[in-house]
């Protein structure tokens, strides 16, 4: 398959997840209200770092040595290792209940025991499925796993089950996802050495920080405002990131996709050509949808999030910036990934200690002094720190110039975008179908300019579509 259809089939995937997400949680919002959405997140982000303790860093070295030109029981020699470290975890977690249930404000913090093993080999069924080059597979899991927890979450608060619900179902998906994973996998019968656990050591001993970095960056700012604010204004800041996210579909999917085979290359022969060829094409369709975005935020972002309930529109400001730290974050997150490829787990671990340094010193001085405004400016200040950082390693490495062109016709694309939205918000109001026609407007306008002026995007839309379209060939 095509390294361009299994990036949109990642995408798609990804896309369809989004929108499942973003309508199932406005069912939720409405139900629970602001307080009960953040009770959630507290769990959630809590869920988070827990797990970190639980992978180290092996899910990821799974990945990476089962990508690679040599052979090796990785599968086995991993899953031993993740069960091991979820034993632990377990014994941790039971003596951990009371100090859980006092911060959440419940007496439900016993079930994060069953979420994080769900996590856990969840998490670890993708990463073998994306060494073994089977990405469009993993892809899947992960819509079909968020479908099933929204509909269980959705159908569980209706009947009254409250924040209780939002967690059953968040197992029940997980379930399911790795029960369809397990079907693909390919797994060697046969006793794994002990250099294929050095190995995969050799790799987690640097490459557990990234896991550390994701989740920072995703969740770190959650559990400090917790400290600090109320879960009301944590339900709105959760929103806001989830909005935010909704645009890096597609970068993320680019990194997936590329991630396998810039290691198989790597490991290789093969000269450098090729594998510059597939990092400029990364970089340059990391923010195709993350720049539109961002700017598409500054226009209606206020209005989408009334969408979530009375109350939810102050956190606007929020949006815009979580949303330009989202974009830093995607061209960051494409460095990390090819410093992994390259086996250089030595370098993003560098990277990523300044990320985390940057985000938990800066995430609690800030939110201290400046609130929700403290934590999201943290944000932009670690990724933008972690850019920097990688960028230059990746630089030292491989002698490859930025697509600064291919970037900035997406910028112009945007701009243009923006003024025919503009003109079209001078003659509708604030309902929701006219946002919905507004944002339709807004990507078609962007996606057709975009064609007419870059011919690396016609050229890869024109590769990997089953049927020709006349702008393409003009």
């Amino acid at each position: 398959m095509k390294l361009g259809q299994t990036t949109i089939i990642s995408f798609i995937s990804s896309l369809v997840m989004s929108v499942a997400g973003f309508i199932a949680t406005i069912a939720i919002t409405r139900t629970l209200g602001e307080a009960g959405y953040g009770t959630y997140a507290i769990f959630t982000a809590l869920l988070s770092w827990i797990v970190i303790g639980g992978k180290v860093g092996f899910p990821r070295a799974v990945k990476k040595r089962i990508s690679e030109k040599n052979s090796g029981n990785f599968v086995i020699a991993g899953s031993i290792i993740q069960l091991g470290l979820y034993i632990i975890i377990v014994f941790c977690l039971i003596f951990a209940v009371p100090y859980i249930n006092q911060l959440t404000e419940t007496d439900f913090g016993w079930i994060l025991i069953l979420m994080v093993g769900g996590r856990l080999f969840g998490d670890f069924i993708q990463s073998v499925l994306d060494g073994q080059h089977l990405v469009h597979v993993s892809s899947l899991l992960t819509p079909i796993e968020w479908i099933t927890r929204m509909t269980l979450q959705v159908s569980l608060i209706v009947v009254g089950s409250g924040v209780f619900g939002l967690l059953v179902g968040y197992i029940g998906g997980t379930i399911v996802g790795i029960t369809i994973g397990l079907y693909f996998i390919t797994i060697k019968i046969t006793i794994p050495k002990k250099e294929n656990f050095k190995q995969l050591y050799d790799f987690a001993q640097f490459s557990w920080l990234s896991t550390v970095r994701a989740r920072a960056f995703h969740s770190l700012d959650t559990i400090i405002l917790a400290f600090f604010v109320t879960n009301s204004l944590i339900g709105v800041y959760e929103i806001a990131w989830n909005l935010a996210s909704l645009f890096t579909v597609f970068g993320s999917a680019i990194g997936r996709t590329l991630f396998p085979e810039l290691s198989m290359i790597s490991s290789g022969d093969s000269d450098n050509e090729e594998l510059i060829k597939l990092m400029n094409t990364g970089i340059a369709f990391a923010g195709l949808f993350m720049i539109p975005g961002l700017v598409g935020s500054a226009l209606i972002g206020d209005v989408v999030l009334t969408i979530y309930g009375d109350g939810f529109d102050r956190g606007y400001y929020i949006l815009l910036i979580l949303c330009f730290a989202r974009l830093l974050a995607i061209y960051f997150g494409q460095f990390i990934g090819v410093l992994d490829a390259l086996n250089r787990p030595g370098l993003t671990f560098k990277a990523n200690v300044a990320f985390v340094g940057v985000n938990l010193i800066l995430n609690i001085i800030l939110t201290w002094s400046m609130g929700w405004y403290g934590a999201a400016i943290a944000t932009v200040c670690s990724a933008a720190v972690g850019l920097c950082l990688s960028y230059y390693f990746t630089t030292n490495i491989i002698d490859f110039e930025l697509p600064f062109a291919e970037i900035s016709k997406q910028i112009i694309s945007s701009g243009i975008m923006a003024g025919v939205v503009y003109l079209f918000m001078l003659f509708s109001d604030d309902s929701l179908p006219a946002v919905a026609l507004l944002t339709l407007v807004g990507a078609t306008t962007y996606v057709v300019v975009l064609l007419f002026i870059s011919e690396k995007f016609r050229n890869t839309v024109d590769d990997n579509v089953p049927y020709s379209l006349p702008v393409l060939s003009s």
